[in-house]
């Protein structure tokens, strides 16, 4: 909560289910923030989707550890596609980061991307690895322009062009899952 007592504070624009009432008022439940959702076609994956599938992939890891993550959805190349970057310590084969690729892929579960898929409306969903630091270079960007340390968190799904070009330069290698 945001409040002693028990009020959580709302964005303008995110998304909420009502669950019920209580006297009167509305009980929310909060889904994902807005503009926090993957989409290229008739697709829909909120951030907590996203946060299962990642959690699917890092899995295969083995010793080594997941430090952060982010995606976005590719709508410029067609067909469109999502690009989830990653920044890993320790060390992985290139054929395991390409097993993680292909079950997260395999993980959406949203019938619109699954349908999609098939069809091949949308693309195979590409892997990132990006160099250790990158998630610390994003950070300081924010804090250069103003953002407070403590309110940062490492936005899940982005469109920011410039936290894209950050990741785009620091991305060593690609996995697709074909």
């Amino acid at each position: 909560t945001d409040f002693p007592a028990g009020l959580y504070r709302y964005r303008l624009g995110d998304v909420v289910e009502v669950t019920g009432f209580h006297r009167g008022t509305p009980k929310l439940n909060f889904i994902c923030r807005r503009k926090l959702i993957l989409t290229v076609n008739i697709d829909k994956n909120t951030e907590k989707d996203l946060q299962l599938v990642v959690e699917r992939g890092a899995q295969l890891l083995g010793r080594a550890e997941l430090v952060d993550f982010t995606s976005c959805a590719d709508v410029v190349n067609q067909p469109g596609h999502y690009v989830i970057y990653w920044e890993i310590k320790g060390e992985v084969e290139e054929a395991v980061l390409g097993e993680c690729c292909r079950e997260m892929d395999a993980s959406f579960a949203d019938h619109g991307y699954v349908v999609s898929r098939r069809t091949n409306s949308i693309g195979p969903l590409e892997l990132c690895i990006v160099e250790r630091g990158t998630f610390r270079k994003i950070l300081e960007h924010f804090i250069g322009n103003g953002a407070a340390l403590s309110q940062f968190k490492t936005p899940r799904c982005t469109s920011d062009k410039v936290l894209l070009r950050i990741l785009d330069l620091c991305t060593i290698k690609r996995f697709y899952s074909i």
